[in-house]
């Protein structure tokens, strides 16, 4: 039995397509609405968060393509405890890294299609910024290096 993480990839990347077009969809009925009563709204991308959320896309896409390279190795491997808590020690490696990616990549396109890096894009100069990054994804970096650590030692 193989532990279907291409399969799981490419649901992850349906499911949020789905949900960014019903999210969407939503935002532009409540625009929709909310300018009936008066008043210039804002426009649909902006009521339905879709800016904000497409880092899930981006976050997806980065997952899909390493589904194809070295997590994909891990993912043909025969189903044992080993492997498992290899997988899950890759997983917490992984996942923050190319969480912060997709944010990044959301994050310069909206400052490039917004024009906005002399303001907005200065945070990325911020050593704040990068010590509250840190702080929030070490714990997982040392998580998953301790179940991988701890995979030699599974049977």
């Amino acid at each position: 039995m193989a532990i279907p993480f291409r399969s799981g990839s490419r649901a992850l990347l349906a499911v949020v397509a789905v949900a960014l077009v019903a999210d969407a969809l939503l935002g532009a009925l409540t625009g929709a609405l909310s300018s009936i009563g008066g008043g210039p709204s804002a426009p649909w991308w902006v009521n339905g968060h879709v800016v904000e959320r497409s880092r899930w896309v981006v976050f997806a896409l980065l997952v899909t393509g390493l589904a194809g390279g070295p997590m994909g190795s891990l993912a043909d491997a025969p189903a044992t405890p080993a492997s498992a808590w290899r997988l899950v020690g890759a997983l917490a490696l992984v996942v923050p890294l190319l969480w912060i990616v997709a944010l990044w990549i959301v994050q310069a396109s909206l400052f490039t299609v917004a024009g906005r890096w002399d303001v907005d894009g200065l945070f990325f100069l911020s050593a704040d910024y990068y010590r509250r990054v840190f702080a929030d994804y070490a714990p997982w970096l040392l998580g998953g290096s301790a179940a991988l650590v701890l995979s030699r030692h599974a049977s």
